[in-house]
């Protein structure tokens, strides 16, 4: 378990894990070996080590450094809630077909606006974790319905 609190998350992969298996992917689609492009990054092959493992005590400096060695860009977008994983947040979306995911933000929101069409008896464990970490995280510990 991490010892930073919002990584403990049950319902999410620490986020820099998927960026250190897209940082290998890419270096290996490249034909580099770490040590190539740990040279390449200017950080040692064991940082880079760390990083391709999603270590999330390692500096972002260095990820970037890794990810700019390897001809990547950073793309920041919002977190994502894919809808087919939660059948209350799915239902909240009937008006809107053709939507499989929205910004956390944004979930939230339509489960504080519709909260009334939500059948919180029959959300599994796993949708329960979200909302409560949506409203940690976005509502300041309040979910306001």
């Amino acid at each position: 378990m991490s010892y930073i609190s919002d990584m403990r998350t049950a319902d999410q992969t620490i986020p820099t894990r998927h960026l250190g298996d897209t940082l290998r992917t890419a270096r290996q689609r490249l034909g580099l070996t770490q040590a190539e492009a740990a040279r390449r990054a200017g950080i040692a092959r064991q940082k880079l080590i760390q990083i391709e493992q999603g270590k999330p005590g390692v500096a972002m400096a260095a990820y970037a450094a890794a990810m700019q060695a390897l001809g990547l860009e950073p793309d920041v977008r919002p977190a994502r809630v894919r809808l087919a994983e939660y059948p209350q947040l799915k239902r909240l979306t009937w008006n809107q077909p053709g939507i499989d995911a929205l910004d956390e933000r944004d979930a939230l929101a339509l489960y504080e606006r519709y909260w009334d069409l939500v059948d919180a008896d029959q959300m599994d464990a796993s949708e329960r974790a979200l909302l409560e970490r949506l409203v940690q995280w976005y509502g300041n510990g309040v979910l306001h319905v």
